[in-house]
């Protein structure tokens, strides 16, 4: 190899070009010189600090230069870099640090409480300013270590994960951007990633690598606005998700806030943009945006989406818009391989499949990176088979990190996503594991989908069933009648989504991936579907009455307490020689606890998804959800209990309280615990 860092790469054209313009973020504009000589004084400012060679050290800042800055000056220093955005939740950013273990965080003053830990040095960057630009600006003389970075999984099909990228898998992915992506020292790239993604690292590689200028969005946002993951769109969801088959369903136009949308074309436009790196609900937006108004993009000549699944017609619509001249590549970019494992690039000629609008291509490997599609037992799967994605060779990772300390995963590295090999080698994307994929192509096909996910929800205690949830294309005029009788004669029953939720837009990620776990649950739709037997029948997902069946049978249970009472506890309830008022309290009490035992009735049916709605994991939910159950229904046979047994009854007396007290108390101690744990989190 020509270079044996990745720092070396940038200070090659830092030495050649030093006033040339490196990174552009709203006001601000580092030179290469400038940059060089910021990261050389954060690297001294770290040593000082006693960082060791070969030391880990989070940088959680938000896409700007004082991010580059910094990953670039832990490199300088003879570190490994853990890129983690400001804006990352609270408790995933704990908890990724507690697993990584890093010996610094640079960050800002204001994260300095969530960042700290034990023998943890935090730099804030903003308080320690002065002090930095204090620092000589001569390059240190220290060895670099193999480890470059470690970048950490999404977590969708299981906890995240550090994957360990070394300077060799970067340095591939790099040479092998020069042939896919063919990067000139003249270009301006506009990079639209939280820094916490591998795409936002390969991104910035491979324009500061090459000469060129790194546009970011500037710190509002407006870039990269996508549907906010968590309980705000939750419960804006929700009601969209509650108001079935309404008049003006919601369409794809309120995806994103156009003003966000209009904020990126201009940025595109002003900044004279001519590569743009973007996610795929981003071009999506940004498409849709152009489109309508007859727009271009400037000065872009390549368009490189990551992300979610990017189908074919979208690609193809793309290209029809922009032109032949804009190259358009679809790039698979897994952490495992450093945000560069395969890519296609629709042709000048038109791509012969069936359906476009069911296919998301992703082509073939990046030089220097080894692709297979794995079985369960980790065979590679024949042409045209289903598998697990596997990436290995030069420009994959060498392992992940467990405990804060390094392991070794073998040769492959299996991404967690499902692919396919066609006839003609090249490799399809079918999403993630455990995803509807097929489902999802099916429903993308309907001419009034833009766009959509298909999960599977608890409809009932013990019944799990399929919800598709969609966003709606303008003057759409199918109802979830009708979207769910299409999915329905197209897939095999048990893959054939029961309930259809229309959406406003889908919830993101901030790598702008859809957020699954954050998809509302429709409350209605799943009693719909309960009410019809799980299969879907007419009014599913539209049924106004599936709400009445928790209550009527709440209602029943407190009419029948009232009557058993006296039945099965005689003289329970006596109230004969009990004075008033105290009698009419004490009758007051019994109305209460068979109010109490109806509503544990229907909280039984009826709770599930409120509960389930505080985003704790499945097996604490439903113990909680069981113990509010319990705390509800145990009063009217626990004071009967009491009422008739002696005080001189000891064995009674314990089994009472054993059978009664205890168990409450374990109850309520599962709900603190419930509510005491840490939400789900995402990224």
């Amino acid at each position: 190899m020509p270079h044996g860092s990745v720092h070396s790469l940038f200070e090659e054209w830092a030495r050649l070009t030093p006033s040339a313009p490196a990174v552009v973020c709203g006001a601000e504009c580092l030179t290469y010189g400038e940059l060089d000589r910021r990261a050389d004084q954060l690297a001294r400012h770290l040593r000082d600090g006693r960082l060791p060679s070969g030391g880990l050290a989070a940088v959680c800042l938000e896409p700007g230069p004082e991010a580059l800055a910094a990953m670039l000056g832990v490199l300088k220093a003879g570190g490994t870099y853990l890129p983690l955005g400001a804006g990352v939740p609270e408790p995933q950013l704990r908890r990724v640090l507690a697993d990584a273990d890093p010996s610094a965080v640079i960050t800002t003053e204001a994260l300095r409480v969530a960042a700290s830990g034990e023998r943890r040095r935090i730099v804030a960057v903003d308080r320690e300013a002065d002090a930095i630009a204090g620092r000589s600006a001569e390059p240190l003389d220290v060895r670099t270590p193999d480890l470059a970075c470690v970048l950490y999984t999404a977590g969708t099909t299981g906890p995240p994960k550090g994957v360990l990228i070394e300077h060799r898998a970067l340095l591939s992915a790099f040479e092998g951007s020069q042939i896919v992506h063919r990067p000139t020292s003249g270009d301006r790239r506009l990079l639209t990633f939280p820094t916490e993604s591998a795409a936002f690292t390969a991104g910035w590689l491979r324009t500061l690598g090459s000469g060129g200028t790194l546009v970011l969005p500037p710190p509002s946002g407006t870039a990269h606005d996508a549907p906010p993951a968590g309980k705000d769109f939750r419960s804006a969801a929700a009601r969209a998700a509650r108001s079935a088959d309404a008049a003006a369903p919601p369409t794809a136009a309120a995806a994103r806030p156009e003003s966000a949308v209009a904020a990126l074309h201009a940025l595109i436009l002003a900044e004279t943009v001519t590569v743009l790196d973007c996610d795929t609900a981003t071009a999506r937006d940004l498409h849709r945006y152009i489109r309508r108004r007859g727009l271009d993009l400037g000065a872009v000549r390549l368009v490189s989406v990551t992300g979610d699944l990017w189908y074919l017609d979208e690609q193809q619509a793309l290209r029809r818009t922009l032109g032949p001249h804009v190259r358009l590549l679809n790039v698979y970019g897994p952490a495992e391989a450093a945000g560069c494992a395969t890519s296609f690039e629709l042709p000048d000629r038109p791509v012969t499949l069936g359906r476009p609008e069911r296919v998301s291509l992703i082509g073939e490997p990046f030089p220097g990176v080894d692709v297979q599609v794995l079985d369960a037992r980790g065979r590679p799967v024949a042409q045209g088979g289903t598998g697990e994605i596997a990436v290995g060779g030069r420009g994959g990772a060498s392992g992940y990190r467990t405990a804060g300390r390094p392991s070794s995963s073998g040769q492959w590295l299996r991404t967690g996503d499902l692919g396919r090999v066609g006839e003609d080698g090249r490799l399809e994307h079918l999403g993630r594991k455990g995803a509807h994929a097929d489902a999802e192509a099916v429903l993308r096909s309907h001419p009034s989908v833009e766009e959509c996910a298909v999960t599977e929800i608890e409809a009932a205690p013990g019944r799990r069933t399929l919800a598709a949830y969609v966003v709606l294309t303008d003057g759409a005029g199918s109802g979830q009648a009708a979207i769910r009788s299409y999915a329905a004669a197209r897939l095999p029953s048990a893959r054939a989504p029961r309930t259809v939720v229309p959406l406003p837009s889908l919830p993101r990620t901030r790598a702008g991936r859809i957020d699954r776990p954050g998809l509302p649950l429709p409350v209605r739709q799943a009693g719909a579907a309960t009410a019809h037997g799980g299969k879907g029948g007419p009014g599913s997902g539209s049924d106004d009455t599936s709400g009445c069946a928790p209550l009527a049978a709440g209602g029943l249970a407190t009419f029948l307490a009232a009557i058993l009472t006296d039945v099965l506890w005689p003289h329970s309830t006596d109230l004969t020689g009990v004075p008033q008022p105290e009698a009419l309290l004490f009758f007051g009490l019994y109305v209460c606890e068979w109010l109490s035992l109806g509503l544990g009735v229907a909280f039984l049916f009826w709770g599930r998804p409120l509960v389930g709605g505080q985003e704790r994991s499945p097996r604490i939910t439903t113990a909680a959800h069981l113990s509010v159950v319990w705390l509800l229904v145990a009063w009217w046979p626990q004071d009967n209990f009491y009422r008739l047994a002696s005080k001189t009854d000891w064995p009674r007396q314990a089994a009472l309280v054993y059978g009664f007290n205890v168990t409450l108390m374990i109850a309520a101690g599962i709900l603190a615990a419930f509510f005491a744990a840490r939400p789900r989190e995402r990224t």
